[in-house]
């Protein structure tokens, strides 16, 4: 029993003494404890950025519309789905309403970039 008593003592030793170190340092030094404050980050990059994007997505919806590579299919959607995400973010940022989350149609997609035209926003 007397060495277990030890093994905890040189175990749980050291962390306590380190943790009565540090709260003592903070009490002497009027430090309040450490602690992470709550900004709450920007959900979305900034709309330059998204601008880039949304450029960058259309161009390349447009070079596969035209060309030959496998799965081409699989690709326009992909690309077209990061593209609805993008301008969601946009409106996101801009203020502009926003439909719910299903993949946007032709005309609805055109309604957005309308309406993100109209609120400044130039890709």
């Amino acid at each position: 029993m007397e060495a277990l008593a030890i093994f905890v003592g040189i175990c749980v030793g050291p962390a306590a003494f380190f943790l009565l170190l540090g709260w003592s340092w903070r009490a002497c030094n009027g430090m309040r404890p450490l602690r992470r404050r709550s900004t709450s980050a920007p959900t979305h990059p900034p709309v330059e950025r998204m601008a880039v994007d949304l450029h960058w997505l259309a161009d390349e919806m447009c070079r596969l519309r035209v060309s030959r590579a496998p799965a081409k299919v699989h690709r326009l959607t992909a690309v077209g789905l990061a593209y609805d995400d993008t301008l969601r973010m946009c409106c996101d940022a801009l203020d502009v309403p926003v439909p719910d989350g299903r993949e946007l149609d032709g005309v609805e997609r055109l309604q957005l970039e309308a309406e993100l035209a109209q609120a400044g926003l130039d890709w």
